[in-house]
């Protein structure tokens, strides 16, 4: 018995000692989590689950560290494992989750976790400037499947990212690649070399070209980054480790924090490094970017205001290269998570990555129009855009080429890579504001809803008229053609086909009169005619836009019957056309009552020639143009 007890205390002992050992393993593991040391916390973490230890700290740590060093797959893993355990998860570890499905290809996983996410945080999911009765295209891809998508020869196997131009023929970019003889410091965050900045002139086919470390005192022992270039190639400014005497430093939790420096260019070399006014030694400054007038400065930084992990901000460059106070770019351009390596296009356009939103997974890329009051943000299709991360793209307007960096797996040589895309076209898009007027006395009556369709009337958005009888449209592309319709129960139904470039014109709304028998709808609903090819009863896109307008009175008017009558041309036997219109109108019926209406309300007959709206009858040479207008349906009212 003795023995029992004292094999028991000796397990008990041991027991005590893996658990105190354990704990000393996890606080140091977590040490190196918050310390952004991600490598290193990451050994640790495994080597508690590898020994039967297991926590939702653990796990949400785990996954945010690789996360953080962009490796989605494992990051899936430890997510799974998290969720498993519970669902009281900050709102940012929600979102991540979320990202790393999509990256996985886990698109109804993904959803039903973001939909989770919006009903647990519904107060702060919806981060949008539009407001319900603004009619908007926000998010809308920018389509660039066919533009010229180039793997860059001057990738390695290490981290190459953020491409910068200088002047017309070089670009600048950052890189991890360990170029040192004998040793090279190791970043904790990801474990590669420390970057710095490098140099390139592009050949004509983007491979083999010749890379160099770019001249001066810029490039240190430490990490140098995001670089971007003043007009007149003498300003550099750029991202690097905090620094004090050479040495990185750390804040009070000790963590390497990130500052923005300036360099100038004497003719051969960068130097005169100096770190810029709002930087601080309790937070990160990072990514910079040049307005193009060159009068601000665009950054990303978590410095206290901020709303998420990164914010985009901008601080005003004055006379004599002195700086302004930072602002941030608000709450309808920064999310919870991470926006980020902002660029500023020569036509205003700015460009950023964020992970806050519902793209592809990862950091995505996204852009919006300064020169617009409107907020509105679109992002991009593929292959600009992928599962992974995406960021740092630059773009020369003028010759609609660029530079992306992206970890995507089925290209990618290292961790990072820089890839060149061609032939890129930004639709120019506009805000418009339509004014809807009724021809009765007082205001309009009633709710009206305000329907847009795009070119091949498909819905793509509704909304109702503003108080003020306005219609707000948000981010239409100038260069398209749209439909509107507009319903009231007071009114006749407004449809018609509408420019953007153009639409600066009052809309105005017909009130309804008693529908009397006998009438044809065309005059009731002021109708285009109904018309048809030569020799042909298919209804055509013209046409079903105006039958829409029969669809929506004979659903207000349930009591009422048409005859559909069909015309032709005098082109053609009586017999031959007596068999075409009474086709026209039968397909027409069809498509109404496809549309939901009863066949029982609708009589077919066809007229053939017999009732021409001009003198081009037999013996009658007309124009083209002019048969065409005798090849249409009419509707006359039961």
């Amino acid at each position: 018995m003795k023995l029992q007890r004292n094999l028991i205390g000796i397990y008990v002992m041991l027991l005590s000692v893996c658990i105190y050992a354990q704990q000393d393993v996890l606080s140091t593991a977590n040490k190196n989590y918050t310390n952004m040391s991600y490598s290193q916390a990451i050994k640790l973490y495994n080597a508690l689950i590898k020994g039967g230890y297991g926590s939702s700290e653990l796990f949400e740590n785990l996954g945010n560290s690789y996360y953080y060093q962009s490796n989605y797959a494992l990051a899936n893993d430890s997510y799974d494992s998290l969720f498993k355990r519970t669902e009281d998860v900050s709102k940012s570890t929600y979102y991540r989750y979320v990202n790393v499905l999509r990256s996985q290809n886990k698109q109804a996983a993904a959803d039903l976790w973001l939909n989770k996410l919006k009903n647990k945080f519904p107060e702060s999911f919806e981060r949008s400037s539009n407001t319900s009765n603004i009619l908007t295209l926000t998010p809308k891809a920018l389509p660039v499947e066919s533009i010229g998508f180039t793997h860059l020869g001057i990738n390695s196997m290490y981290s190459d990212y953020k491409a910068s131009y200088l002047g017309d023929s070089s670009i600048v970019f950052t890189s991890s690649r360990d170029t040192r003889k004998f040793t090279s410091l190791k970043s904790p965050w990801t474990s590669e070399s420390y970057s710095n900045l490098y140099q390139s002139t592009l050949t004509s086919d983007r491979i083999g070209s010749v890379v160099t470390k770019l001249k001066g005192s810029v490039n240190s022992s430490n990490n140098e980054s995001s670089a971007i270039f003043s007009k007149d190639g003498k300003t550099m400014y750029f991202t690097r480790n905090n620094m004090l005497n050479g040495k990185i430093k750390t804040d009070s939790l000790n963590n390497v924090l990130l500052k923005i420096y300036q360099a100038t260019f004497d003719g051969k070399r960068w130097g005169s490094v100096k770190e810029l006014p709002f930087n601080s030694n309790d937070y990160s400054c990072a990514h910079p970017a040049l307005s193009p007038n060159e009068d601000y400065l665009y950054f990303s930084s978590d410095m206290p205001g901020s709303i998420g992990e990164s914010d985009l901000y901008r601080v005003s460059i004055l006379e004599g290269d002195t700086l302004g106070t930072p602002e941030n770019l608000g709450p309808q351009i920064n999310t919870l998570g991470r926006d980020t390596f902002p660029f500023i296009t020569s036509d205003n356009l700015l460009i950023f990555s964020s992970d806050y939103r519902n793209g592809l997974g990862g950091l995505d890329l996204y852009y919006l129009d300064l020169n617009d009051n409107d907020t509105s943000i679109y992002t991009f299709s593929a292959p600009i855009n992928s599962s992974f991360d995406d960021f740092g793209l630059i773009y020369k307007v003028s010759e609609g080429t660029g530079f992306i960096s992206s970890n995507r797996q089925e290209t990618t040589t290292g961790s990072d890579d820089i890839y060149e895309f061609t032939g890129m076209q930004f639709p120019k898009l506009e805000n418009v504001t339509l004014m809807v007027e009724s021809d009765k006395e007082t205001a309009l009556v009633g709710v009206t809803e305000v329907v847009m369709l795009d070119e091949n009337k498909k819905v793509i958005g509704k909304t109702t008229l503003q108080a003020d009888g306005s219609i707000r449209l948000a981010g239409f592309d100038v260069r398209k053609t749209y439909y509107i319709e507009l319903n009231n129960e007071n009114y006749e139904t407004y449809a018609q086909r509408i420019s953007i470039a153009e639409a600066r014109n009052k809309i105005s709304l017909i009130a309804k009169q008693p529908i009397q028998k006998e009438i044809d709808l065309k005059d009731v609903l002021k109708l285009n005619n109904i018309y048809f090819g030569f020799d042909q009863w298919t209804i055509t896109k013209e046409a079903s836009l105006e039958l829409a307008k029969v669809v929506t009175i004979l659903n207000q008017y349930p009591e009422i019957r048409i005859d559909i009558i069909g015309h032709t041309d005098s082109r053609g036997s009586t017999k031959y056309n007596d068999k075409l219109s009474l086709k026209r109108a039968a397909a027409t019926k069809e498509w109404l009552v496809a549309k939901g209406i009863s066949a029982d309300r609708m009589f077919v007959t066809g007229n053939g020639e017999r009732e021409t709206i001009n003198d081009c009858h037999k013996t009658k040479n007309c124009r083209k143009k002019d048969y065409a207008l005798n090849r249409r349906t009419a509707f006359i009212i039961k």
